[in-house]
């Protein structure tokens, strides 16, 4: 992440290598905006910078602040020289909804633990896990358009970002408190298909088993 201010296009593209991105095209071209929805998958932070270079155009990603403010800037300044755009937890609704009306995408790594008071517990390795909701519910209510992406790293330390679409146009009525519960659940199961794939590459230390339903 430090090598960030001198990683160019032409650098990246060296390394870095997006399979199935016609995806990713698709949903634009639907006008309603794009959720990327995503996890603590290999190096997660370069997936978003190497998509804004090569793509040359902005991610809005959905983030927790770090405890430090001092260390927080710096991260986010980092983060956001590629021209993607830091939306902290907690002050970032409204400006989800204005970004999607703008058919922006906006990206949201969901694999860490949620408040119990604003999530569902959705089965993930066996477990019932406190699981952020709010992408689910503002899907549902817009019919916004949902892409699974991951990155993972190669034996020859390249990386390979893939995308793939998350469907759910079966889900009718809007945003039930059942239709949420599934929708949530098929992210959590395509998650953890990738981590089966590559246990090596997720970040493990991440509490996302602190909020069990028992």
């Amino acid at each position: 992440m430090l090598y960030f201010p001198k990683l160019k296009k032409e650098t990246i593209e060296t390394f870095v290598s997006f399979q199935d991105y016609n995806y990713i095209y698709q949903a634009i071209s639907k006008g309603k905006g794009q959720f990327f929805l995503s996890g603590h998958i290999s190096n997660w932070e370069l997936m978003a910078f190497s998509y804004a270079k090569i793509f040359r155009s902005r991610l809005n990603v959905v983030v927790k602040p770090q405890t430090n403010k001092g260390i927080n800037k710096t991260v986010n300044k980092y983060r956001e020289m590629c021209g993607n755009e830091m939306l902290e937890i907690g002050g970032s609704l409204r400006n989800i909804y204005t970004l999607i009306k703008k058919n922006e995408t906006v990206c949201f790594l969901l694999d860490q633990s949620a408040n119990p008071d604003y999530s569902v517990y959705a089965d993930f390795f066996g477990q019932k896990v406190a699981t952020f909701s709010g992408p689910a519910k503002i899907a549902l209510k817009n019919r916004t358009e949902i892409v699974f992406a991951y990155a993972y790293r190669s034996k020859t330390n390249k990386y390979m970002i893939v995308t793939e679409p998350l469907k759910y146009d079966d889900l009718t009525g809007g945003a039930t408190d059942e239709n949420v519960q599934i929708l949530t659940e098929r992210f959590n199961k395509a998650l953890e298909r990738v981590i089966r794939e590559h246990p090596d590459q997720w970040l493990w230390l991440h509490r996302r088993f602190k909020h069990v339903q028992k």
